[in-house]
């Protein structure tokens, strides 16, 4: 029998100081939705549920830990450390926090699904902001489903308390089932159009592409939950078609030739380069946090000095040495791999050149290059989450391919930016995919991708107990619903 669960939690006001926010009737009054103006700000109070903090740390939090790129610095809160263990619990903070933003995050995007046919304006916007809210939907769904399993599907807006009570399990097929339709419908009503940090036809071509590319990897590896799935090699297929389309089919988004150039925020046109194709907009001048990041000094060892330089004469300010990468993973960076030798910290100096910080062990370790921003204003910072990337979605690409010329292709071409040989010719299907998420790895390292391509292809155990040596209690391949859920049942 499925679970039942009261999503009391979708009206998160009632129970989160972090959301100091409007109550959600400002978006479900009715009075409220005239015009184009109300529909577009209906939309960014959609997008602005993934800037609050009970979404945006656990959205790093989990990944980041359950991977073999870091560890947890001891004593941190919220559970963390129960992600890089596998010992994950019904109280877990992080789970609780993100699952109830999720749902918040659904149910301002089904107010605007609901809303937005009664307003009187020009069609072609009244699409793109339809599109919009069907590809948030998308997103909050995805997420949930690769990390409960099965979850109650949210595709009604809700107005008042009494509708949040007795929602029931999805199975896992019947989620994704939700997630491909909303997709292939926001991809149809979407446009090409680059707005930093809003969803267009690219991003949601991408996120469809990922999801037919888990669903066929998924089956492939036998990764647990996914019998349902009827052919890897159909998923396979509609994976490649939806990257070749974001990869053939636009110029918008595009690779990035300048490895460094791609984690630039010093600068508004570096922060919306051509490889962001879908990330959280955090700005140093914003207001409070969630507007702006600290997510630097999570990265940054809590020993490094206040302020300091890296080689490259960027200017660094202390950290919170949350996440401590693993040395190991570190190390199984090849040696001429330019984003290790580029994107891996691993010294520090003054103003004149002389050095300050060099890694010595325990929790100081060498650290990710990837969120700095030289401009910072005290603790605020541009730095950010990338959701999805060109290379992501060129990568997704050539594992989708296999070990054909267009594969081989879009790897390789990955590989040459980070000045490493082209991959070796006639690999086995299953030999070159393996190549494939190896590179992602190193290439997406420490941008809360790892965790999920380790779930997706069932290596849970054997990469992070078998290769890494560490103690996991279970491999986890779903974590469990916030107990709180069942509790408020009773």
């Amino acid at each position: 029998m499925k679970n039942i669960y009261i999503l009391l939690l979708s009206f998160a006001l009632i129970t989160s100081c972090s959301l100091d926010q409007e109550p959600e009737t400002f978006i479900t009054d009715d009075a409220f939705y005239l015009s184009e103006s109300d529909a577009n700000a209906a939309v960014l109070h959609a997008y602005q549920t993934m800037t609050f903090l009970d979404y945006l740390r656990p959205y790093m939090n989990i990944p980041t830990t359950a991977s073999e790129e870091a560890f947890p610095k001891e004593g941190e809160g919220l559970n963390i450390d129960q992600f890089d263990e596998f010992n994950v619990d019904d109280r877990n903070q992080n789970l609780e926090q993100f699952f109830r933003l999720t749902y918040v995050g659904l149910n301002r995007a089904n107010t605007v699904i609901e809303k937005i046919d009664n307003i009187d304006f020009e069609a072609s916007t009244r699409n793109k902001f339809k599109g919009e809210a069907l590809f948030l939907r998308s997103w909050h769904h995805f997420m949930l489903v690769r990390l409960f399993g099965e979850v109650p599907v949210q595709e009604k807006a809700i107005d008042e308390l009494s509708e949040v009570f007795g929602a029931q399990n999805s199975s896992i097929e019947d989620v994704y089932k939700v997630i491909v339709r909303d997709l292939k419908e926001a991809v149809s009503l979407l446009q090409v159009e680059r707005s930093g940090g809003r969803a267009d036809k690219v991003a949601a071509q991408s996120l469809l592409a990922k999801v037919y590319l888990t669903m066929a990897s998924a089956k492939d590896y036998s990764s647990p939950g996914y019998d349902w799935v009827s052919s890897a090699d159909t998923y396979y297929n509609l994976a490649s078609e939806m990257a070749s389309l974001v990869i053939n089919g636009q110029s918008e988004y595009t690779f990035d030739d300048d490895l460094q150039h791609i984690f630039d925020v010093s600068t508004p046109e570096a922060f919306n380069g051509p490889e962001h194709i879908f990330f959280i907009p955090q700005d140093r001048n914003g207001l409070v946090e969630g507007e702006f990041s600290k997510l630097s000094r999570f990265f940054i060892p809590a020993n490094a000095p206040t302020t300091s330089f890296t080689k490259d004469g960027i200017k660094l300010h202390g950290g919170f040495g949350v996440y401590v990468a693993e040395l190991s993973f570190i190390n199984s960076f090849d040696l001429n791999d330019k984003r290790k030798k580029d994107l891996i910290i691993d010294e520090l100096f003054n103003e004149s050149g002389t050095q300050l910080w060099v890694p010595t062990g325990g929790e100081s370790q060498p650290f990710t290059a990837k969120y700095l921003d030289p401009n910072f204003i005290g603790d605020n910072t541009s730095t950010h989450p990338y959701l999805i990337r060109y290379t992501d979605v060129l990568l997704m690409y050539a594992e989708a391919q296999g070990p054909t010329a267009m594969g081989y292709e879009a790897i390789n071409k990955v590989r040459a930016r980070a000045e490493l040989l082209p991959l070796t010719p006639g690999l086995s299907e299953r030999d070159f995919r393996e190549k494939v998420l190896e590179e992602r790895a190193f290439e997406l390292a420490f941008e809360g991708h790892r965790f999920y391509d380790l779930r997706r292809t069932n290596k849970i155990e054997s990469v992070l107990n078998g290769i890494y040596g560490k103690s996991l209690s279970t491999g986890q391949y779903f974590f469990p619903i916030p107990a709180i859920e069942n509790e408020l049942n009773n």
